[in-house]
């Protein structure tokens, strides 16, 4: 797994993820995720982009859960954006879209 952010402009930040997220990934995406969280204040929104994302599974689900919950408590949305046909199914199946914005 790859991951890397960037703060855009008008407080929204953006987390670009790329190849598996999956257990294999979970203390590189953790500490990333504290770095950028400790980087950046005042997002009303972070956008998680997922267009290079190439698999996903019930850990790397509940890493998005992690970042959500992290994000949430700073009064942050999440949205799990240019998701692949492959993880679209995968966020449908378990009915995410419920807790995230998805396109």
């Amino acid at each position: 797994m790859q991951i890397d952010w960037r703060k855009a402009t008008d407080g929204v930040g953006v987390i670009y993820l790329s190849g598996r997220l999956d257990f294999s990934g979970r203390e590189e995406f953790l500490a990333v995720l504290d770095r950028f969280l400790g980087e950046v204040s005042a997002l009303a929104e972070v956008q998680v982009n997922c267009a290079q994302l190439s698999y996903l599974d019930s850990s790397g689900l509940g890493l998005l859960l992690v970042l959500r919950d992290r994000l949430r408590n700073q009064g942050c949305t999440v949205a799990l954006v240019d998701c692949t046909p492959g993880v679209r199914e995968i966020l449908n199946t378990v009915q995410f879209a419920r807790l995230f914005r998805i396109s």
